[in-house]
């Protein structure tokens, strides 16, 4: 069967896309299409069979990031479906292939993405190498997790864990300087201009970084459809950032989906004062996504997160090396829930 691809209008093509979401994609909300494609930084494709009928859609989100200093326009590959009886290699391939011809346009500098398994064999086809497996960091708070998952009874779970929680260990960030205690951690309505410039100074700490401005984190968090988010900020005296952290609770579970810092000796404290707000509000479990530094993989672990794996891989999309070869290494990179399309 012959097929034909083309960019698809945003506004036009509301119907036919979520159509195909609802059949392909039914855990994707409808809210999510606007605010991807029709408020978002998302262009979309759509996969028409010869009857013209849409049949499959992907779409590319741009993200730009600062790389090794400079300015890098990139972009995520989201939203890969094809319809079942048309799920052969060629139709989701040639989906791809506009996808990355963004690159080779000259659009964006490099593509990425973090397929499942059933769709990183085209990505890998098509010419995507992986960066590294996406790991999700899960740090239990209240025993009360663990009782459940074995089965106990709510009423048995929460009378155990009473006595059975101050037995947790409790992981402490080392000893802070003077200046490091003067920080103060306090909640936040909105993003503003002291964000843009952490996002610039962290640059010097993490190689590869997405651009995290107000502009950006109010569009992917404040105007999130799908999730209700709180963002955490570790100021200084002065009143400018020294990080931040980016949160939203899904019934007992605290899903750190960002965080930040422009000097790595202030992620443990950063840390601690995400995790005494998630205990204080009683959540049982903290749980992260992330892929990058071994310092932040350290901090993480210092603070007694377990690596568990996600299923998902990050895989990188370059014409001619767009990036030195030191990109190849995940630990150049910073990538966190801000960096992915969706909300895990």
């Amino acid at each position: 069967m012959n097929y034909t691809i083309t960019a698809f209008d945003a506004a036009t093509a509301r119907q036919a896309i979520l159509a195909l979401w609802q059949r392909n994609l039914p855990d994707a909300s409808a809210d999510r299409y606007p605010w991807l494609y029709e408020s978002g930084l998302a262009a979309g494709f759509v996969l028409r069979s010869n009857g013209g009928e849409p049949v499959g859609a992907a779409g590319l989100m741009r993200r730009d990031f600062l790389a090794f200093g400079q300015p890098l326009t990139a972009g995520q590959a989201i939203d890969l479906n094809v319809d079942r009886e048309h799920r052969t290699v060629g139709p989701a391939l040639g989906l791809q292939r506009a996808v990355v011809g963004a690159v080779h346009s000259g659009e964006v500098r490099i593509a990425y993405a973090f397929p499942n398994q059933l769709s990183e064999p085209v990505l890998r086809r098509v010419g995507y190498r992986p960066l590294g497996d996406l790991q999700r960091w899960v740090k239990i708070l209240s025993l009360r997790a663990v009782f459940r998952r074995w089965g106990w009874p709510n009423w048995l779970s929460r009378s155990v864990a009473v006595w059975a929680d101050p037995l947790l260990p409790q992981r402490r960030p080392p000893r802070q300087d003077r200046l490091d205690q003067e920080l103060r951690a306090a909640e936040v309505e909105s993003f503003d201009d002291r964000f843009d410039r952490l996002c610039h100074r962290a640059a010097n700490q993490f190689p590869i970084l997405g651009q995290r401005g107000s502009a950006y984190l109010t569009w992917r968090f404040s105007r999130c459809p799908n999730q209700h988010y709180r963002a955490l900020v570790l100021a200084k005296p002065d009143g400018e950032l020294a990080g931040y952290a980016v949160f939203g609770r899904r019934e007992e579970t605290m899903h750190l989906a960002d965080f930040l810092v422009a000097d790595l000796r202030h992620l443990d404290p950063l840390l601690s004062a995400f995790l005494r707000l998630a205990r204080r509000e009683g959540a049982q479990t903290a749980v992260t996504l992330y892929l990058g530094s071994p310092a932040v993989r350290e901090a993480l672990r210092r603070l007694g997160f377990w690596q568990r794996p996600s299923g998902r891989k990050a895989m990188v999309y370059e014409k001619e090396r767009a990036l030195p070869p030191t990109a190849s290494q995940p630990d150049a990179w910073h990538l966190t829930g801000a960096d992915i399309d969706t909300d895990e």
